[in-house]
């Protein structure tokens, strides 16, 4: 293998380990958004469940009377409201059908990091993959 070819395949091996990296951070800030955002709901759909169940089952544990009810709905309907916005904000975002995608990109390029280590394959198809790659996850792996 001449110098000039030595050097193109160290490049490539740089840009697609730089697309690894970067592919790797976008799947953990995507993860990280999507648990957050997750739990946030489970959470606030657990409290409101429980505060309107045990007004529900005994009376209002805060207050008496009308006053009370009002407090238990009021916060029953808060929690109720922040589930709805963690749950709908998910869901506008996409983030589970991105964090798919970036988890896909993030195989391939992982798979053509082996490859060039293990030399299981040719530095055409390794570049030609990378390519498609870029071409499919520009925002991810671009």
């Amino acid at each position: 293998m001449n110098q000039e070819s030595q050097q193109n395949h160290d490049a490539l091996a740089r840009r697609i380990r730089q697309s690894l990296d970067k592919a790797e951070r976008h799947a953990s800030r995507l993860k990280g958004t999507n648990t957050r955002l997750l739990v946030f709901g489970v959470f606030n759909s657990g409290v409101s469940t429980l505060v309107t169940g045990v007004t529900a089952a005994g009376g209002p544990v805060v207050g008496e009377g009308i006053p009370g009810w009002r407090m238990a709905c009021i916060v029953g309907a808060v929690f109720g409201f922040a589930t709805t916005v963690s749950v709908g904000l998910n869901q506008q975002l996409k983030l589970g059908e991105r964090l798919s995608e970036a988890n896909q990109c993030l195989g391939r390029l992982k798979f053509l990091d082996i490859a060039m280590d293990t030399g299981s394959r040719t530095w055409a198809e390794i570049s030609e993959e990378y390519e498609e790659i870029l071409r499919t996850y520009p925002d991810i792996a671009g």
